[in-house]
């Protein structure tokens, strides 16, 4: 069988890439917490949607590898990481990914930051149409919890690859060292 096709190596392609896209959310949500800004910066919002849509990507199925297996969406012991988890789903899909307002508008706590979500806004002038798209904006006290979540998804991730390295050391010895899946590993 080509390594290719080996559902061994494709699930440890899989539970890299998710580990390495954790590691990517945790260092954007660090530099919102570090900067000095709040959720109503002009970047804000495009940061968010990167880590909504970054954090989902290996929830994904994507060039034949799969999804993370269902285990890594159910949190039955950690109601915290089920309800953020559910929210980054949730903006990704309705904020991020498909821009629906009304739907993306249940994202957000009060009724009036519901109520204008769902306005669209735009300015005519001599030079054209500018938009204004609503814009879904979570407080910046939710990034500690996604920064939890992803660690512990990396947790999750690291039992994973220690459980397939050891599939793949029954054969061979590896040194500590870099490796490339399908070059030098397996």
């Amino acid at each position: 069988m080509s390594n290719e096709k080996d559902p061994q190596v494709r699930a440890l392609k899989r539970v890299i890439l998710a580990h390495t896209t954790f590691q990517q959310v945790i260092a954007a949500c660090e530099f919102l917490i570090s900067h000095d800004s709040d959720e109503h910066a002009q970047f804000y919002g495009i940061f968010f949607s990167g880590i909504c849509v970054s954090y989902m990507r290996p929830f994904m199925s994507a060039e034949c590898l799969g999804p993370l297996p269902a285990g890594y969406s159910t949190f039955p012991n950690a109601p915290d990481h089920a309800r953020t988890h559910e929210d980054l789903k949730n903006g990704r899909n309705w904020a991020y990914a498909h821009n629906s307002p009304d739907q993306a508008a249940g994202l957000l706590a009060n009724t009036q930051e519901q109520e204008e979500q769902k306005r669209i806004r735009f300015f005519l002038d001599s030079r054209g149409i500018t938009g204004h798209p609503p814009e879904v904006t979570w407080p910046k006290s939710h990034l500690p919890a996604i920064v939890s979540l992803c660690r512990f998804q990396i947790h999750h991730v690291k039992r994973d690859v220690d459980d397939l390295l050891k599939h793949f050391g029954k054969a061979k010895k590896y040194k500590p060292g870099e490796f490339i899946i399908g070059e030098n590993f397996p």
